[in-house]
């Protein structure tokens, strides 16, 4: 009877998030797993059952790490300030040497399709949530005043997932930091600031 390999199953999970996010889903291969993580085929495979699964427990792990805070951001009371907040989380996590260029999500997003209709699916739900909850924010502003009544929170919800989404493509692409910024700064211009309602001083009557 075969030995049973102990490890740390989060510590695996980080080292294969991380190369997921550096290599891609389809050019990792089970030996580059092997060799990330310092586990064998046998107990790769008993532990996680193949690649694809062992991928998504590794997306989890990832947004857990790195989601959580971005979410959180969107509960500020000052909601654009939240959503400015958020992209700078965002790219501190890419300004981070530590950390692969891009996003694990977009890129894995971007592969073309990863041949796996579990991951597409999975992938879409997570770009879906943020923009909920984008939405969900930017619908508070607008019930609170801090937005024009007629601004549509669904299509700015829409434009700002976006934007998110296309900073870890640019990142991916160039790893210059100061262009996200610039594109941030831009696109908070777009916010719908509330128009300030002028009261008109009646005028003196002349004697």
């Amino acid at each position: 009877m075969g030995r049973v390999v102990e490890f740390d199953r989060t510590d695996v999970l980080d080292r294969a998030a991380a190369l997921f996010w550096r290599l891609g889903y389809e050019v990792v291969s089970v030996q580059d797993i092997e060799s990330a993580t310092g586990i064998g085929r046998g107990s790769l495979y008993n532990a996680f059952r193949d690649k694809e699964t062992l991928f998504l427990e590794a997306l989890d792990r990832y947004v857990e790490l790195h989601g959580g805070a971005v979410l959180a951001a969107l509960e500020a009371r000052r909601v654009e300030s939240g959503i400015r907040k958020m992209f700078e989380i965002i790219i501190d996590r890419m300004a981070n040497p530590a950390n692969p260029r891009g996003c694990l999500l977009t890129n894995t997003s971007l592969a073309f399709g990863t041949g796996s209709v579990r991951i597409d699916q999975v992938l879409s739900e997570r770009i879906k949530a943020m923009e909920s909850g984008l939405e969900e924010a930017i619908l508070r502003a607008r019930h609170d005043r801090q937005i024009a009544a007629d601004a549509d929170p669904r299509s700015l919800a829409r434009f700002y997932n976006a934007v998110a989404q296309s900073l870890g493509v640019i990142h991916k692409a160039t790893g210059d930091v100061q262009r996200l910024r610039d594109i941030v700064t831009v696109a908070m211009q777009a916010w719908p600031r509330r128009r300030r309602e002028h009261k008109r001083t009646p005028s003196k009557r002349r004697s």
